[in-house]
């Protein structure tokens, strides 16, 4: 150990700054070849995973969408978004599928494919960028790449990441684009996307503020907190007064879930409020109590072994937002600041909407092509390895 310290030290202090270069640009390669090499391996694990491993009560939602995609749901065929996602599937069905394994293995394939050339125009991974990729895409291959409505959210954060990759100089125009993508998702699939176009440009306005600072703080960053949380209360006492049928609906939203779920003998991982009471005063304290469990979910893991990769992947998600938003006044690329703002938005929605564990972190997997920005870039890197650590550290004078 001493003797490699001795040979990191030796070679930061005498390597040249160009020899560096070169030698960091030779590692970045070879990461990011090692990472395109190893997802279709992933993909293939997953793939058995669905086919041989999860029972069917993991996919409830895909077998219903499909029954109903092909004319045999009966009473189970649903309205709204399912009729939505059934018709779109029934449309684009023409190497006429009829399982829900040929679904997963089709799309898997093609959109898995569409992930590496994201991940080929992306920065370099380090080896932690590279675990957290690939147990992405593992989770992508298992719920979302499958005839479902998740899929549908996916496509809709790429057509977001296709404008955040694009040309465009104006960083408002990037913004107002990425919120009309948003919008429209609303009008066509989930109506509370809405709320996430309103609340990525809030966040556009409040971060805007911050990143004039020269030094962003701990301090900062519970302040940029704090004023998250005011904005989510304006929205609501706003929708008090314009909306009131709909803000009755999402103050009553937690209870509905509770007797749902019970009647269907799902409670595994349900999100229930932990303060009871009505009002919104009580539903903002328990809205910020459910922020906190939702990013670091404790009692996930708490449950058994079986959710530990989830609360695993949700804490690296959490870490690199928060490492981002502590940057944020020395992030001068719009792609990665707006991309930020779009996830916070997603996020301070969600925790609205989202009933359990389980849907929260799929649809948030489902956000991949914004996600990947937010992680796949400089200012992310931890370098773990004696290579990153002798390549990424300052040279030692």
């Amino acid at each position: 150990m001493a003797a490699s310290s001795m040979y990191t030290r030796y070679h930061r202090s005498t390597m040249s700054r160009k020899g560096r270069r070169k030698l960091g640009m030779m590692l970045e390669m070879r990461n990011k070849n090692n990472l395109l090499l190893m997802i279709f391996p992933v993909l293939l694990v997953a793939k058995i995973i669905v086919a041989k491993v999860l029972p069917d009560k993991y996919f409830f939602d895909n077998n219903r969408i499909l029954a109903m995609a092909l004319g045999t749901a009966g009473d189970r065929a649903w309205g709204g978004t399912y009729d939505t996602a059934a018709n779109l599937f029934r449309t684009i069905n023409v190497m006429h599928l009829e399982t829900m394994l040929q679904w997963s293995i089709c799309l898997g394939v093609l959109f898995t494919f569409l992930i590496s050339v994201m991940i080929a125009h992306a920065d370099a991974p380090d080896l932690l960028q590279t675990l957290f990729i690939l147990a992405t895409v593992g989770l992508l291959n298992i719920y979302i790449f499958t005839i479902g409505k998740d899929i549908i959210q996916f496509v809709f954060f790429f057509a977001v990441y296709l404008v955040l990759i694009s040309p465009i100089r104006r960083s408002w125009v990037k913004l107002l684009l990425c919120a009309a993508i948003l919008y429209y998702e609303s009008k066509m699939f989930r109506e509370y996307y809405a709320l996430i176009a309103a609340l990525v440009l809030a966040v556009y306005v409040v971060m805007t503020f911050f990143r004039r600072k020269k030094r962003i703080n701990g301090i900062d960053v519970a302040a940029i907190v704090v004023v998250l949380f005011a904005i989510v209360y304006a929205a609501m006492v706003a929708a008090s007064i314009i909306m009131p049928g709909e803000y009755k609906t999402i103050l009553d939203l937690r209870a509905g879930y509770d007797k749902s779920f019970s009647d269907n003998g799902i409670t595994a991982t349900l999100i229930l409020n932990r303060i009871p009471g009505d009002g919104l005063p009580i539903f903002m304290l328990n809205y910020v109590i459910n922020v906190f469990r939702m990013m670091i979910p404790i009692e996930l893991a708490l449950r058994g072994a079986y959710y530990l990769p989830f609360f695993a992947f949700q804490c690296m998600v959490t870490a690199y937002v928060v490492n981002l938003i502590r940057q944020i006044n020395r992030i001068d690329d719009p792609m990665l600041y707006i991309a930020l703002y779009v996830y916070i938005g997603y996020a301070l929605a969600s925790v609205l909407f989202e009933p359990d564990f389980g849907s929260w972190t799929r649809h948030e997997a489902a956000t991949f092509p914004v996600l990947m920005l937010l992680v796949l870039n400089r200012y992310q890197r931890v370098p773990i390895t004696e290579e990153e650590r002798m390549l990424f550290a300052r040279p030692t004078l």
